[in-house]
């Protein structure tokens, strides 16, 4: 996180403990209630959170800010990040909403995200955040009495019916294994798939079960649904992360499918020019015969990028898709059916799909460091990783031929740093990855 900022890539995240105190998690409601007000927004403002275990406690913090501050508030619980955005579309007495939640960080971990005029806020609608936070932060001591609010479930009543229009008619009776990892997709995707006609088999669908914080980059995260899926005999598996707004895929044999490769299946199938993905993003993106635009991570500069080229689908390579026609903010829910419509209108299987595209293999990795040691790191590995050519928008990109590139750049949500590597060769991506994460650990050893 920059020191000058609240924000990382989205949202404010950190230590559920440390950083989202009472006082904090207060002073948050007012400087989003104080920034609705400057702009002129008036109605009621929802809350939602994921079903990690701070979550409950920070919200009822923030809900007092805001309360505090004159607006009403409509609680809408456990519900997909996605659905909180949704919802400023489908009523017309709530003006804006915040959902809790750490998405795939760590259980101890937490955060809150900001939606205003319909859609996902920006990054300059950070920078005033920020501001007007300096100016009340520890002004008024929070309360310690209980809030009163108004309950529902409309965020998530309006995004099952999305869901459900988007996927139309019935798909074929595939066999599959749809794990939530008990998070906030639990109780949307099984009751959404069932409904459009495949056979679910749940695994981890239960919102007050066991938190699984997990990184849908990361397939490790997903060992037992790859398990799962062979042992069940199932077409496919699909995952999710804690909050809802990333997916990925699991093949029926087991393999894991990246969010790029999915993404990309639904970006050449669009009727767009132009496609936004990250710096980040594999490839194989460049394969479908359309003009992409890349920028650095983060949901706010996807969405920029997006308005920017007048590209109605953009993704991270997490399995986070946007499809400007639904909303702007990344939805793993509308990912996931977009996919399975295109499966549908192809009579193809998943693996069928994917075999269309080109393939190559990258290797990803994360270092625990000190957020200060970034800028030497960077600059070591210039010095030391010589390539083609160099792109230094998101951290430090090197191009070691035409088809191999190492990425070094830092998280802006947690004090990890991250290292990529892609090849046509799998072994030489695991290789090159294996000398970037020992690259900077020695770089961190050296710099306690």
């Amino acid at each position: 996180m920059d020191s000058k900022s609240l924000f990382g890539t989205s949202g404010i995240r950190g230590s559920a403990d440390e950083l989202f105190t009472q006082q904090f998690s207060f002073d948050i409601g007012r400087t989003f209630a104080l920034f609705l007000k400057k702009n002129k927004q008036q109605g009621g403002v929802a809350i939602g959170m994921d079903p990690r275990g701070s979550s409950p406690q920070i919200k009822e913090n923030v809900i007092s800010g805001l309360q505090y501050e004159g607006f009403e508030v409509f609680d809408e619980g456990a519900t997909p990040v996605p659905s909180m955005c949704f919802l400023l579309q489908t009523t017309d007495y709530i003006t804006a909403s915040i959902m809790v939640t750490g998405s795939h960080i760590k259980a101890n971990l937490n955060g809150v995200k900001f939606f205003a005029f319909n859609e996902e806020i920006y990054k300059i609608h950070e920078i005033e955040i920020d501001k007007i936070y300096l100016e009340v932060k520890d002004e008024v001591k929070a309360p310690t009495s209980n809030v009163e609010v108004n309950l529902e479930t409309k965020a998530v009543d309006e995004y099952k019916k999305m869901l459900l229009d988007l996927g139309g008619k019935s798909y074929p009776k595939w066999r599959v294994v749809v794990d939530p990892g008990d998070g906030a997709q639990s109780d949307v995707m099984p009751f959404v798939l069932k409904s459009l006609g495949i056979d679910v088999i749940e695994m981890n669908c239960t919102i007050q079960g066991e938190f699984f914080a997990r990184d849908t980059e990361n397939f490790e995260d997903y060992a037992e649904l790859m398990k799962r899926v062979v042992s069940e005999k199932a077409d496919f598996g699909i995952g999710f992360d804690s909050d809802g707004d990333r997916c990925i895929f699991i093949d029926k044999e087991g393999n894991f499918i990246p969010g790029d490769y999915t993404a990309t299946l639904i970006a050449r199938e669009t009727n767009d020019k132009k496609v936004v993905t990250t710096l980040a993003a594999s490839q194989v993106i460049d394969h479908i015969n359309k003009e992409i635009v890349r920028t650095v991570v983060g949901a706010p500069h996807v969405l920029k990028a997006m308005k920017d080229n007048n590209a109605r689908f953009g993704f991270e390579p997490n399995g986070g898709g946007v499809s400007a026609e639904i909303m702007y903010t990344r939805d793993g829910g509308s990912t996931v059916i977009k996919l399975l419509n295109i499966l549908r209108e192809k009579k193809q299987t998943l693996e069928e799909a994917v075999s269309t595209l080109p393939k190559f293999y990258i290797s990803k990795a994360k270092v625990d460091y000190k957020w200060e040691q970034k800028d030497k790191i960077i600059s070591e590995a210039k010095n030391h990783f010589k390539g083609q050519k160099t792109d230094a928008r998101d951290g430090l990109k090197i191009w070691l031929d035409d088809s191999t590139w190492m990425l070094f750049r830092s998280s802006q949500n947690a004090p990890e740093f991250r290292v990529f590597a892609e090849s046509k060769d799998e072994q030489r991506s695991k290789d090159l990855l294996k000398k970037g994460v020992d690259f900077v650990e020695g770089i961190i050893k050296e710099n306690k």
